[in-house]
């Protein structure tokens, strides 16, 4: 009312009193009294009174806006760095978030390290064998629940008991399967480009995470290869991908038969025509070993053996009479030349 606020202030005290109505009231009161302390001369108009009523008055009118200074393209692209950096690191303590969330909703878990192969119960009688470098995840009261849900990280055989109104669901990072009571062995490593499923007796529903309205049944003695990095039947998160049901087909090595995708719980290594590349990370899981293939024409060899109780030095030296090849073995680590 004396003319002293800055047009800044001004616009400060018209947004507050547009945000509390009634603030119109205590607005007009103090106009009154503002007017009234003044003391004008009767006889002589007092101009200036008369000019800062008029300003008060019409002073939405009278005011303009002082122009905005332009901001500079550094600090619009300062801006908008800042902008995409928030959005990126919300993004991404969603996804952890959600991570966490899944793992945390399991309160069991049970690790077979490199060189190790478990057996155990779960609480519901289910059979588990878990291969080497493997976690299986599952909630302690299990045979409670009704839904059993547990999730893989490598390799491992179920048996799963039966409890025909309390399915069993075996999660891994690209598929899920689900069972009321079989036999089935399920192969997920991360490092791996293949997830493959293999059932011995009863029937499966598979389904690929991306995918989870399309149910794929599978029968006795039929395996499920989900394959990265080919041209397939369907395509997820711009990756090519390759589905394939085959039919299980016993190997025969040294008069015996053994079924490759589970021979591994009966302490047995089985493989079939498979080069040096293949076999690379299955050794290096069955031996707790770290492989390195120095040779390029060694990479192509294919091998067809079965290995029980032997050390990695025992195995190498036996492959080298089907391929000539070269190593070095120290401690944790060979060198193939």
């Amino acid at each position: 009312m004396a003319g002293e606020a800055t047009p800044y202030e001004l616009e400060e005290l018209n947004m507050l009193i547009d945000s509390y109505p009634d603030s119109v009231y205590y607005e007009e009161v103090l106009k009154q009294i503002w007017l009234n302390n003044e003391e004008p001369d009767a006889d002589t108009p007092d101009v200036d009174r008369i000019y800062q009523c008029h300003r008060l008055q019409f002073y939405d009118e009278l005011t303009t806006p002082a122009a905005e200074e332009p901001v500079p393209f550094f600090r619009q692209y300062q801006n908008l760095s800042i902008t995409v950096l928030a959005l990126c690191l919300i993004f991404f303590a969603g996804l952890f978030y959600i991570h966490n969330r899944t793992q945390d909703t399991f309160n069991t878990q049970l690790v077979a390290g490199k060189g190790v192969r478990k057996k155990m119960k779960l609480p519901d009688g289910t059979l588990v064998w878990l291969n080497s470098d493997s976690k299986l995840a599952y909630h302690s009261d299990i045979n409670k629940r009704k839904v059993r849900i547990v999730h893989l990280t490598g390799e491992a055989f179920f048996d799963v008991a039966h409890h025909e109104s309390h399915p069993f669901i075996v999660q891994t990072d690209k598929i899920a399967i689900k069972v009321l009571g079989t036999a089935f062995n399920v192969r997920a490593y991360p490092v791996d480009q293949k997830s493959v499923a293999t059932l011995l007796r009863g029937s499966i529903e598979l389904s690929v995470n991306e995918r989870p309205q399309q149910k794929i049944i599978l029968n006795p003695s039929e395996k499920f290869v989900l394959q990265d990095g080919q041209q397939g039947v369907l395509k997820m998160d711009n990756q090519d991908i390759t589905l394939l049901i085959e039919h299980i087909v016993p190997v025969h090595i040294g008069g015996n038969e053994y079924i490759e995708e589970v021979s591994w719980k009966n302490n047995t290594l089985v493989f079939h025509n498979e080069s040096f590349v293949d076999l690379k990370p299955r050794l290096e899981r069955w031996f707790n070993i770290k492989i390195k293939l120095g040779s390029s024409r060694a990479k192509s060899y294919r091998f067809t053996g079965v290995f029980k109780n032997e050390t990695i030095k025992e195995a190498l030296t036996a492959m080298q009479l089907i391929k000539p090849f070269t190593f070095n073995l120290t401690a944790h680590d060979v060198t193939i030349y």
